[in-house]
């Protein structure tokens, strides 16, 4: 009867624990668990990283805009206070509100779509396809955002074309465009320029 206890005894403690291979059945299981999250976490990533550019590049877009809207549709000319953005040093960025000639659209320096600025699709939406050198001073800046310390400095490209709307030039219609210069070798897609339309003078 003690002979059998003790090996009955010994049976249950062998039997206690994970063996090497209930071990690596579990690790695989885990890997595949956890490899089925990852896709799901870096799209999180990049979309967040998406709407932050998105965010930052209307807001770029709106300081153009209330600048111009501040000075009045009369206004020609470049704006006498240049924006400053957060580079080191900083840069400063003139903007031009001289719409095109009293000629209608095409007689401006944004192509046969737009008045002054940069170049126009027949959609009425700015041209990204226009290479960045070839638009007129005062009318495209690439604008540093502010950051964090932790964080890396976006830098937004702007660009804007202004349309005159009356004979008298009391009337205008600025369009301005903006998006981010993301260059990271990770950032999924391409981030869509934002495109935006305002009346100054009505």
């Amino acid at each position: 009867m003690t002979f059998t206890n003790t090996g009955r005894a010994e049976k249950a403690m062998r039997q206690q624990g994970f063996s090497l291979l209930e071990f690596l059945v579990a690790m695989v299981i885990l890997t595949v668990g956890v490899g089925g999250l990852l896709p799901l976490l870096l799209a999180s990533i990049t979309l967040d990283k998406k709407a932050a550019g998105d965010t930052t590049a209307v807001m770029v877009a709106e300081v153009v805009l209330e600048q111009m809207s501040s000075a009045g549709s009369n206004y020609t000319g470049v704006l006498p206070n240049p924006l400053q953005d957060c580079a080191a040093p900083p840069n400063s960025w003139n903007i031009d509100m001289t719409s095109n000639p009293a000629g209608g659209l095409g007689t401006g320096s944004g192509g046969p779509n737009g008045g002054n600025g940069a170049n126009l699709t027949n959609q009425g939406a700015i041209d990204w396809t226009q290479d960045y050198a070839t638009i007129p001073a005062g009318y495209a800046m690439r604008y540093v955002a502010c950051s964090t310390a932790n964080d890396t400095p976006v830098t937004y490209e702007v660009r804007w074309d202004v349309i005159r709307t009356s004979s008298s030039d009391s009337t205008k219609m600025v369009v301005v465009s903006a998006r981010p210069m993301i260059q990271q070798a990770w950032s999924l897609g391409v981030i869509a320029p934002i495109n935006m339309r305002s009346i100054i003078g009505m």
